[in-house]
């Protein structure tokens, strides 16, 4: 392949508009200074993106000069509300949070012992015991940022899953989500991302119940052109070293241009 096509493949990955996105997990208050440099190296080098933003760009608008970058948080633990919700207030983000409603519904004495089942982790940092956020929480990250539905139990699927929990875990989340936090919730969040989780079965049960935007986790960026039920994140965690951070936004960006190339 010849040097100017590579440089036009790369041209336009890097000058195309598009969405990086990440997801974190736990972010509690012994990370919260490694936790805000994250957000300072994001402010300086991409733009926030909002539910309209990525509406938008599916038609090709995008009026920022930088990239997009959705910061997503899994499982509706309650440092995300407490100290993740007010920073990224501070740098200007808006907050994609992916909760399981069971979890935030279960009693602050079994929380514990719901995460412990339901492959939820976290640093055991708040003396009181409550692990997951409240629902005044939820409700209020509703009213400033974006609150996804992620199954109502933290619940990852697989070939077995019976029809009845696929119906609990995506239709029936949506539509009890919706009506306890009072807002349509276009968007889900599928739990792990281990190839075996992202059941045919699924995503069309995902598809029929109305969701507008569906995330995975397999490490691409979204583009005018991606399937909005196919979105793809990286992982990224509060405790993660900055350089580690942007050694990892480095790759792929290098990934896509391999790919613009070779398109």
């Amino acid at each position: 392949m010849g040097l100017n096509a590579f440089l036009r493949g790369m041209l336009k990955a890097l000058y195309a508009p598009c969405i990086r996105v990440i997801n974190y997990h736990d972010v509690p208050p012994s990370q919260c200074e490694l936790f805000e440099k994250h957000l300072q190296y994001y402010a300086e080098h991409f733009a926030p993106v909002t539910y309209a933003d990525l509406q938008g760009l599916a038609c090709g608008e995008w009026a920022s000069s930088k990239p997009g970058l959705i910061i997503s948080f899994d499982d509706g633990l309650r440092s995300q509300a407490e100290v993740a919700g007010p920073l990224l207030e501070k740098y200007g983000f808006t907050g994609w949070f992916f909760v399981p409603m069971g979890f935030v519904e279960t009693p602050t004495g079994s929380q514990a012992e719901f995460a412990t089942a339901h492959q939820i982790q976290y640093a055991d940092e708040y003396a009181d015991g409550r692990v997951a956020m409240s629902l005044d929480e939820v409700k209020g990250l509703a009213r400033r940022h974006i609150v996804g539905c992620h199954t109502y139990s933290h619940y990852r699927f697989g070939a077995d899953s019976t029809v009845a929990e696929l119906d609990a875990e995506i239709t029936g989340a949506k539509s009890h989500m919706e009506a306890t936090i009072d807002c349509d919730v276009p968007v889900f969040c599928w739990v792990g991302g281990e190839e075996e989780v992202y059941s045919a079965a699924a995503a069309e049960v995902i598809r029929r119940s109305g969701f507008k935007h569906s995330f995975m986790t397999n490490n691409a960026l979204v583009r005018p052109t991606t399937d909005p039920l196919h979105l793809q994140r990286t992982n990224i965690e509060a405790d993660y070293p900055l350089g580690w951070s942007v050694f990892n936004f480095r790759v792929l960006w290098i990934c896509s241009i391999r790919a613009s190339v070779a398109g």
